[in-house]
């Protein structure tokens, strides 16, 4: 039998796989029903799919991971099968699937279990300052906001122990009410930063996820010159 060499696209892709599935990440049923109807998503949220009701965080482990373009815009997206985890859990061994582009204007709702653990466990109060990173709309860059907790309380009465965007924050150049989860707060002019996956692996990820985003967008040139010929006269 002769050998054939493995796509360099699908080594990186589990690679990538084989990191990230070592990894717990916490799932927020609250926001991911927002960004499905923020954005108007044809996606099923697992709610719809399992009998049961979930609750507000749910431990989940990356089963698959795949690089793709997102039809008609161009963005990049990462397309995940995530596995509930939990014994505990009503979805305990089931799976669902996840789209998920670069979030530049919406907070996180799938988040790894340290950086979870920390911000919970730093506990926020009113009258906490604080102060948080907003990424610049073009996604490069961004500027950090000092303000003060003036309140907290669950954003939902369905998930009163849930954390999602639990803490109202106004800014000192800004009176408008922000709400904001725990993992999006920092404390104010302390040099701590939130435990998190390390750097020489996070390096390798962006290393790999450079590649699979490339090998996704080199696809989709092909694809659009296949079913376009009359371009590739130019």
């Amino acid at each position: 039998m002769a050998f054939v060499p493995l796509n360099p696209e699908f080594c990186a892709s589990l690679e990538v796989n084989s990191i990230l599935m070592n990894y717990q990440w916490f799932c927020y049923s609250q926001g991911h029903q927002e960004y499905i109807d923020l954005y108007s998503l044809r996606e099923k949220g697992p709610w719809s799919l399992i009998k049961g009701r979930l609750s507000a965080v749910e431990i989940c482990k990356v089963e698959d991971l795949d690089y793709a373009i997102v039809p008609g815009s161009g963005d990049s997206c990462c397309k995940i099968t995530l596995r509930f985890v939990d014994p505990s859990s009503v979805a305990f061994g089931k799976a669902f699937k996840l789209t998920l582009p670069e979030l530049i204007d919406f907070p996180d709702f799938v988040v790894e279990k340290t950086r979870y653990d920390a911000s919970i466990n730093r506990d926020w109060n009113t009258r906490d300052r604080c102060e948080v990173w907003w990424r610049n709309e073009n996604g490069e860059g961004g500027e950090w906001w000092e303000g003060d907790i003036v309140s907290v309380q669950a954003k939902s009465v369905d998930f009163p122990d849930s954390p999602w965007e639990r803490y109202e924050v106004i800014y000192t150049s800004d009176p408008t009410l922000h709400k904001h989860s725990p993992w999006e707060l920092h404390d104010l002019g302390i040099p701590w930063e939130h435990p998190h996956i390390d750097f020489d692996i996070t390096n390798r990820l962006l290393s790999l996820f450079n590649k699979l985003e490339l090998s996704a967008k080199k696809n989709q040139v092909e694809k659009f010159s296949s079913e376009n010929p009359f371009y590739l006269n130019f």
